[in-house]
């Protein structure tokens, strides 16, 4: 199985709730909106990418990857090009990958599902203008300093 980028279904509310991420300052378990949050989910793989916020004065997006239980918090940036007419080209940019240490071996499967998540990752843009995506992840996971 694959990852899909999908609206939470209501019968995953229960462990989207358990995940307990927190928001991109890190005070407060992010609020599942019912029927419109969004992630990139490989039930198989028991990974899920969720956009927690940030993107604003100079901040970077942040998302995080949860993998069998572990978080793993990124910095992404995301630009584009053209418009709904000629339709649009995204670019997801990984800034940032801090893995646990014990999971810094595991560093070649965590990119490679980064890069497939986010290639469906259309958040920013209506499926239907969406011409391309690219990922660029322009990092090696790194050490989590926590």
């Amino acid at each position: 199985m694959a990852f899909i980028y999908e609206v939470v279904p209501e019968k995953d509310y229960d462990f989207f709730i358990s995940m307990g991420l927190k928001n991109c300052w890190g005070n407060d378990t992010l609020t599942l909106s019912k029927g419109s949050t969004k992630w990139c989910a490989d039930r198989e793989r028991n990974a899920y990418i969720v956009n927690i916020g940030g993107g604003y004065d100079e901040m970077p997006y942040f998302h995080d990857l949860w993998w069998n239980g572990t978080v793993i918090r990124m910095e992404t940036l995301c630009s584009g090009s053209g418009n709904y007419e000629t339709g649009v080209d995204m670019i997801w940019i990984i800034k940032k990958i801090p893995v646990p240490k014990e999971l810094l071996e595991s560093k070649d499967e965590i990119t490679g599902m980064i890069n497939e998540a986010f290639s469906l990752n259309s958040g920013w843009c209506n499926k239907k203008y969406l011409k391309s995506v690219t990922v660029k992840i322009e990092c090696e996971p790194t050490i989590s300093e926590d």
